[in-house]
């Protein structure tokens, strides 16, 4: 049953924050909807407001991955990030040409950062 519960703190977790990234999208085309188009980038005020909700998305993925987390949350913080890391630098590599080079190496910045904040905020 720990491992379950270790297993479903930094997956529940890395969910979360994808999700209310994913449900952001829409939430953005709404409110500018000639600016946050698909297949076009960003004016850049769109991409740090996204890089904004990245970050408090990350910042409570570590405080729930450290809350769920049977015991030794800095280990289960640190696969989680792990995880996170390895996905951004394929999402770095695959947008490398279209998108702002700035912008995918901020959230590879933001997402450490921000999931110890997080992760810390229990303790």
């Amino acid at each position: 049953m720990k491992l379950l519960r270790s297993v479903a703190a930094v997956v529940l977790s890395y969910i979360v924050v994808y999700g209310i990234v994913f449900c952001s999208d829409p939430v953005l085309t709404h409110f500018f909807p000639t600016q946050y188009v698909a297949g076009r980038v960003p004016p850049l005020f769109l991409l740090w407001i996204s890089t904004a909700i990245f970050a408090v998305a990350t910042f409570f993925g570590g405080w729930l991955c450290t809350l769920i987390a049977p015991s030794k949350p800095g280990i289960h913080l640190f696969v989680l990030f792990l995880i996170g890391e390895l996905i951004g630098l394929g999402f770095t590599w695959k947008m490398w040409g279209t998108w702002p080079h700035w912008y995918s190496l901020t959230w590879l910045i933001v997402w450490p950062v921000f999931l110890w904040i997080g992760g810390n905020l229990k303790r």
